[in-house]
């Protein structure tokens, strides 16, 4: 990693991860790579279209996008998961909705 920079940033699921990295296991991974393979394929919970179709739900009834990627990793099912997400900030007015929404990808 000496020598390169971060040219941007962007929020993505653990199933997106999962799918980059399964197209670049082709190559000959290192072992750290290997590890975040193994880990993403134990946790990935929707595939990455869900996933990607989740947030951009969760974004349309304005839950900000490091929120929503969030909740798509961990699909809260009640008011204490989703409040480990929104541990720093008070729960959001449309909790209700929220879990909703995601009882629809469980």
């Amino acid at each position: 990693m000496i020598g390169k920079e971060i040219i941007g940033q962007k929020y993505i699921t653990v199933s997106e991860a999962n799918a980059i990295m399964i197209d670049r296991a082709g190559e000959e991974l290192s072992y750290e790579h290997g590890c975040a393979l193994d880990y993403l394929q134990k946790f990935a919970k929707l595939s990455p279209e869900d996933a990607k179709k989740l947030v951009e739900e969760l974004m349309e009834i304005g839950v900000d996008e490091k929120h929503a990627v969030k909740i798509a990793d961990i699909l809260p099912k009640d008011y204490d998961d989703l409040r480990v997400i929104y541990y720093k900030e008070d729960l959001p007015s449309n909790k209700d909705e929220i879990l909703e929404i995601v009882a629809k990808y469980l």
